[in-house]
């Protein structure tokens, strides 16, 4: 539901101590480090045994460019080959690895910051095995599922429940229990028959002020069809999908009401696949909505981290890898050209060090990979490539950290349902924020920095904020307080209660996946040596988004080195949840409607 999840494509990630005093010299795998010359320095030669595990033979040299969870996961599965491999991580940012995950301290008073806040669902089977791998403990590092509301233009809306705490009720009706005269345990009872997201839109507390009426949430199943027809793992279906957009679908196709679409559809594109819904193709809305609510009973179930991702997640992770004592992280490391001759690619970074190697992991945005295109023959090499990936755009993100003594009580009233508010676009009347939505998080209530007492702290992520990112930093604070207030309908937010505050642009960073996207995404193996991992590289073969997405392609590039130069490190990836037994009934049904009539109003 909340669009944070998307935030780690591309920014700047965090880590001060693997970097800071390390010179770009002293981090690389010097078994893989050439000067221009073709000499290497005796420093780098003295690092070779921190570096690397000795062996009889050459080990496989790998770079990994991009230091987010694709990368570290493709790292981290080839750390593990029982055969010699050397893991050479590279990362863009100054300030270490996490990609968009990371974070930092402000300067004013060392108060904790990252890039948008991350959303941990209840279906990201292959990132909670990634993190328990670390070694960490998932009740340790985050919270319990909590419940989210919903804001619209016209006002609150729903406040979602959680539903996994209901998931072993019994799947039948038992007529002897039902109480008739409490109609909220009938609805719950009722339920668990139906498929998602009917089972959410029935437990919902929806807002009776809402100006959605029951006819409204009724013309919701014009959408059954088109869930049932697609498949998200079947490339044919995706490519159908994607030819036209998610507005088109919902409105025209599937034919729900303008205030479901207004009220609920709109808000929920603007925060999953952060666009429009005219700018959003409908192969990703379905998708999206299918992860997040679809895949199985309580998908829709997100818990969040209990500090920075940076700190809680990444940091363990650093030491993970350097102990393995086969994977070399380097930060302040942009990755200029990339070459390949004689068997080997040759990586330039910052147009000064060369790295040698066998095998290149782009663990990177869309639109990072665009740029690359130029300095990269090898990529410039493959049919179409280039010119598809230079049509592909990014999303840009605005994240705001505001820090207060304590929270105003009718904002702290307003949010007492949730600690998370999901809004949609067009709240508040401000021209910056007509196709702009956001999340709010009461971090007091999610983060342990801001359990100890002394400041609370109130983030605001705003998504498909290009307007925002123009605007100085005083001004984006200005707007936010405003929005916050409009959106939980509070009384004004005095600047001068803010004690602190960040604000991170992170400008065209998230993957957009437009009308059309899918046919430009590449495979994870794009030829033998050169592998691609991350949220935007091919959309069908695991239904899975976001850093479920990105954990996945990572360790699907693991294998495809491992088959391609015999490394013995194969990782399975977790399969997505089964259908649920409602959804797998209307796709054998939808199926022998296809294969019987070709519907005309479905793609």
């Amino acid at each position: 539901m909340h669009s944070s999840l998307f935030f780690y494509a591309a920014f700047y990630s965090v880590y001060r101590g693997v970097v800071d005093n390390v010179s770009a010299l002293q981090l690389i795998n010097p078994i893989s480090l050439v000067r221009r010359n073709g000499s290497s320095s005796s420093s780098n030669r003295r690092f070779l045994s921190r570096c690397s595990k000795s062996s009889e033979r050459e080990p496989c040299r790998v770079v990994v460019v991009g230091g987010g969870w694709a990368g570290f996961t493709a790292a981290d599965t080839l750390a593990r080959a029982s055969s010699n491999v050397s893991v050479t991580l590279l990362d863009a940012s100054q300030r270490g690895p996490g990609g968009l995950a990371g974070g930092w301290r402000t300067p004013k008073t060392g108060r904790p910051v990252e890039a948008g806040i991350h959303g941990f669902w209840r279906e990201y089977r292959n990132t909670f095995a990634m993190i328990e791998n670390i070694g960490l403990d998932l009740d340790d590092v985050l919270t319990n599922f909590t419940p989210s509301i919903l804001v619209s233009e016209n006002g609150r809306v729903a406040l979602a429940p959680v539903l996994g705490n209901t998931m072993d009720k019994p799947n039948h009706l038992q007529a002897d229990n039902l109480d008739w005269s409490n109609p909220r345990s009938l609805l719950e009872q009722i339920a668990p028959l139906l498929p998602s997201p009917l089972d959410v839109a029935l437990l919902a507390d929806f807002n009776p002020d809402s100006e959605l009426s029951i006819a409204d949430r009724i013309s919701g199943i014009g959408l059954l069809g088109a869930w049932s027809d697609f498949i998200q793992e079947d490339r044919d279906s995706w490519e159908r999908y994607d030819k036209i957009s998610a507005e088109n679908l919902f409105r025209s196709i599937a034919s729900i009401s303008p205030n479901l679409y207004r009220d609920l559809v709109a808000p929920l594109l603007h925060v999953l696949p952060m666009t429009p819904g005219y700018d959003c193709s409908a192969a990703a809305a379905l998708s999206c909505f299918h992860v997040f609510a679809l895949q199985s009973r309580g998908a829709f179930d997100v818990r969040w981290c209990r500090g920075s991702i940076s700190e809680r997640i990444f940091n363990p992770w650093v030491e993970k890898l350097r102990e393995s004592g086969n994977v070399c992280i380097q930060g302040s490391a942009r990755v200029t050209s990339i070459e390949h001759y004689g068997g080997e690619y040759t990586v330039m970074i910052n147009n000064k060090v060369s790295v040698t190697c066998d095998a290149v992991v782009l663990a990177v945005g869309a639109t990072a990979a665009g740029r690359l295109i130029d300095s990269c023959p090898p990529l410039q090499k493959i049919p179409n490539l280039a010119s598809k990936w230079k049509e592909l755009r990014g999303v840009s993100c605005v994240a705001v950290r505001l820090f207060f003594a304590e929270l105003p009580p009718s904002l702290a009233s307003a949010m007492s349902d949730s600690p998370v508010v999901v809004c949609g676009p067009n709240i508040g009347g401000a021209p910056q924020l007509v196709e702009t939505g956001f999340c709010i998080y009461d971090l007091s209530r999610l983060q342990d920095d801001f359990k100890g007492g002394g400041f609370v702290g109130l983030e605001v992520d705003f998504f498909r904020a290009d307007a925002i990112a123009k605007m100085r930093d005083g001004d984006i604070i200005k707007l936010t307080l405003d929005a916050v207030q409009t959106a939980l309908g509070v009384e004004s937010i005095d600047m001068e209660l803010v004690e602190d505050s960040a604000v991170i642009r992170a400008l065209n960073a998230v993957s957009h996946f437009c009308v059309g996207s899918a046919s430009k995404s590449p495979p994870v193996r794009i030829t033998n040596g050169l592998y691609i991992c991350g949220d935007w590289v091919d959309r069908s073969g695991h239904a899975s988004w976001s850093t479920e997405k990105a954990v996945v392609t990572g360790l699907q590039v693991a294998n495809a080195i491992d088959r391609d130069f015999g490394l013995d490190c194969r990782q399975a990836v977790i399969p997505a949840a089964a259908d649920t037994p409602q959804l797998m009934g209307l796709r054998k049904a939808a199926k022998a409607w296809r294969n019987a009539s070709p519907p005309r109003s479905f793609p």
